[in-house]
């Protein structure tokens, strides 16, 4: 990530309070030599540090605590060369929400790598570096916008306890993780322009404790070199109280279906239960960690007060008001969050953001455009079908984002030029056809009118079959008007069938129409009960690497192995 140049004047020095006696002096190898003064203040090591808003010329440093008990510290320091940081690059933090520390920097070169001290010290920790983007509408100087995804990674924090410490899903998001540097070693060792959260990445009501484990100690060497981009998922809006069906209990309590009349009453009858990841509320501040009440402390879910998100368009894009759904301008990627949990909860809100979509999209002149939700719009998931939304039950209810956000915004989407969608919510990896035109169930997706065809089948853009998409469909008479969509929620568990609620049918499981088959591509991969022949999709663990040059863009899969288990490339 970029961060910000600045440059103090005398007076500001002397607003600060800086006494001539505690400069140090870089030593003049004659007397004509410049002196230089560093910073000499004593480096801190925060239990958080990470990067937000990145751009060409500012960049935003958050912090929050000191790893070794000591104070937060309050300044940095930050400059070209790791070994002296200038004095004059000295910065106070403001305090923000939940005790965080913030540092706007402004004034720093495109394309520019910075090193910076908390603390203030005048050499920066190991580690501790960003690098600016380029100038709008530039590609990086290698070419390339390298993109990491993860969706649902929240598994770190989920079910831990005294006697369970490492948690319900020990090791399996860490182990995504390793795949992605397994698989980066090979590619050369590049640097992630950009880093994507499809939502629920803490576990399970995206608590501030939570957001530690599964977040800031997990990706932490990622995420204060890279801007993180986020989305808002069901479980970062908590728990809440609902009725469920006797048998969905059951299942929620991992009881078995021909047990369920020795625990609880006839499947009909319902029974309340405070769950996490279940409110359906479209207000953030409904937030509630413990399903009885609001937090003690506030008026607001903790993602609200962790991230720092541009509401003003100052990372690009058109201004959106609210840190619920933002875009930001990467180099020659535009990139969309919108919030399909809590403002596609309310009809209002829902066309406020719609028509903020729409404004910020025709004003977009980037190469490519990515848009990130939770919700996605295609999936036959173990845990989650977009088919089963229309009723009045448990899932439907939880689920209603997914027909609002297919039915409403996918027009959208292709009108308006966008290239790729990206969700998580089902707990597997499934990807699309190139799609147009296609807001109905399944069961009313027609190949050769909705997909992208070549020689009379869909195509499946995989250089390996001797095809990619064109970003100006020839399908479509030459228009940028066909999208991508991926489900990527597989970055902390990958769910089975039959697991979790049993909300998609076996035989159903994996198998949207709308989905590219995916074949057996990794040696690995053919032992996994979720990798098998004919699916849909992949019950894998794994994140999604996004690499958009001037020219193309290719997508890929990998997997706790680091291999590619499946990709396609869109041509301009």
């Amino acid at each position: 990530m970029k961060r910000s140049g600045f440059t103090a004047s005398p007076r500001r020095l002397v607003h600060l309070g800086l006494a001539v006696a505690t400069i140090t002096l870089a030593a003049c190898s004659t007397p004509g030599d410049r002196v230089t003064a560093n910073c000499n203040g004593t480096e801190v090591s925060p239990e958080r540090l990470f990067l937000q808003q990145l751009g060409s010329d500012r960049a935003i440093i958050k912090w929050r605590g000191n790893a070794s008990g000591g104070a937060s510290a309050d300044q940095l320091c930050f400059g070209k060369d790791s070994n002296a940081l200038p004095l004059s690059s000295l910065t106070r933090a403001s305090e923000t929400g939940l005790g965080h520390r913030e540092a706007v920097l402004e004034g720093l070169e495109p394309e520019t790598t910075y090193y910076y001290s908390i603390g203030g010290a005048g050499t920066a920790a190991p580690g501790q570096s960003f690098r600016t983007a380029p100038v709008a509408d530039s590609a990086p100087v290698d070419g390339n916008t390298h993109i990491l995804i993860v969706g649902d990674s929240g598994t770190p924090s989920e079910g831990v306890s005294e006697k369970r410490p490492g948690g319900k899903y020990p090791g399996q998001a860490a182990a995504v993780l390793k795949g992605y540097q397994r698989y980066a070693a090979a590619q050369g060792g590049e640097d992630l322009d950009l880093f994507l959260l499809l939502g629920d990445n803490a576990y399970e009501a995206g608590t501030d404790a939570q957001w530690q484990l599964a977040f800031f100690d997990l990706y932490a060497d990622i995420i204060k070199r890279t801007q993180t981009l986020p989305t808002i998922g069901n479980h970062e809006m908590g728990v809440a109280n609902m009725l469920l069906p006797g048998y969905l209990m059951c299942e929620l309590m991992h009881v078995a279906r021909e047990n369920c009349g020795d625990n609880f009453d006839p499947p009909g009858d319902l029974h309340p239960m405070a769950t996490a990841g279940t409110s359906t509320s479209s207000d953030p501040a409904s937030y509630s960690s413990n399903g009885r009440s609001a937090e003690p402390d506030g008026t607001s879910m903790p993602y609200l007060d962790i991230f720092s998100l541009p509401t003003r368009g100052e990372m690009g894009g058109v201004p959106s008001g609210t840190e619920q759904y933002y875009s930001v301008d990467y180099a020659n990627v535009h990139v969309v969050s919108l919030d399909s949990q809590l403002s596609a909860r309310d009809a209002t809100a829902r066309d406020t953001m719609k028509r903020w979509l729409i404004e910020d999209l025709s004003a977009n002149t980037r190469d490519w455009t990515i848009v990130i939700f939770h919700h996605p719009p295609y999936t036959k998931g173990a845990n989650h079908d977009s088919d089963d939304v229309g009723g009045s039950s448990a899932g439907a209810t939880i689920d209603r984002p997914e027909w609002d956000m297919r039915n409403e915004f996918t027009p959208v989407f292709e009108q308006y030029g966008v290239d790729l969608v990206y969700s998580g919510h089902a707990h597997s990896y499934e990807r699309s056809y190139y799609l147009q035109g296609h807001t109905g169930t399944s069961d009313t997706f027609d190949p050769l009118r909705h997909a992208e065809t070549v020689a009379g089948r869909p195509a499946t853009g995989r250089p390996a079959d001797g095809e990619t998409y064109r970003q100006k469909s020839p399908t479509s008479g030459n228009l940028d008007d066909r999208v991508v969509y991926t489900v990527a929620g597989s970055s902390g568990k990958a769910d089975k069938g039959g697991d979790q609620l049993g909300i998609t049918a076996d035989d159903e499981w994996l198998r949207h129409p709308a989905h590219v088959i995916q074949p057996l591509a990794s040696s690995r991969c053919q032992h996994d009960a979720g990798c098998r022949e004919g699916l849909r999709g992949l019950a894998v663990l794994g994140s999604v690497v996004v690499d958009a040059g001037r020219s193309s863009l290719r997508a890929r899969f990998i997997d706790t192995h680091g291999d590619v288990l499946d990709e396609f490339v869109i041509q301009r």
